[in-house]
């Protein structure tokens, strides 16, 4: 019968310095450990799934790097210092999303927007071209999310108005709206620029 290896941190170590076949099942034996507790813990701390998985998989590229580069040699367990490098990458990139999305908030807070039809309203100056052309790029469903978010609506308010099931699904929707428009301006730097300057 086929048994698993049992891993400590000591021969987790000692396989990613070893590389080949014993490098790769250490680091599956992570993922396997420790990715569905980490999902958990952004989880609670407003990120999805995919976020999570994002965030694991560069935590640990980076603690591979810190145990090749002798950084990280074994002496604590691995899954409090896997962990402290997940957490700090988390925040990071949570309070990357907040900025961006005040950036948001504040460039179309100025500009009077219908609450019936965002994309009615006459946006006149050029900032205000920019965030509707910009938006409005976006999928039909997207633009709606973003435009009742930036209007100040709560998720609740914003599920009800679009008829979806409750304020978690309306919270999935603004995660996905706000990735295919950091998609979008990761793709246009000068764009990027002139919007969050």
């Amino acid at each position: 019968m086929f048994r698993r290896k049992k891993y400590t941190t000591q021969s987790i170590v000692e396989a990613i310095r070893a590389g080949g076949d014993e490098a790769s099942r250490a680091v599956d034996h992570l993922y396997d450990q420790y990715r569905d507790n980490f999902i958990r813990f952004v989880h609670l701390r407003n990120g999805d799934k995919e976020d999570a998985l994002d965030v694991f998989q560069d935590t640990v590229i980076v603690l591979v790097n810190n145990i090749e580069r002798g950084i990280f040699k074994g002496e604590s367990n691995i899954k409090t210092y896997l962990f402290s490098i997940g957490k700090k990458l988390w925040y990071k990139k949570f309070n990357k999303k907040v900025r961006e999305g005040e950036a948001i908030k504040e460039m179309t807070a100025e500009y009077e927007v219908p609450t019936t039809d965002p994309w009615l309203g006459t946006l006149n100056d050029e900032r205000g071209h920019f965030v509707k052309s910009v938006v409005g790029r976006l999928k039909e469903n997207h633009q709606k999310i973003l435009m009742l978010w930036m209007q100040g609506h709560d998720m609740k308010e914003i599920a009800s108005r679009m008829g979806l099931k409750n304020a978690q699904v309306a919270r999935n929707y603004k995660s996905r709206a706000m990735k295919e428009l950091n998609m979008m301006l990761q793709e246009n730097e000068p764009l990027r620029t002139y919007l969050f300057k």
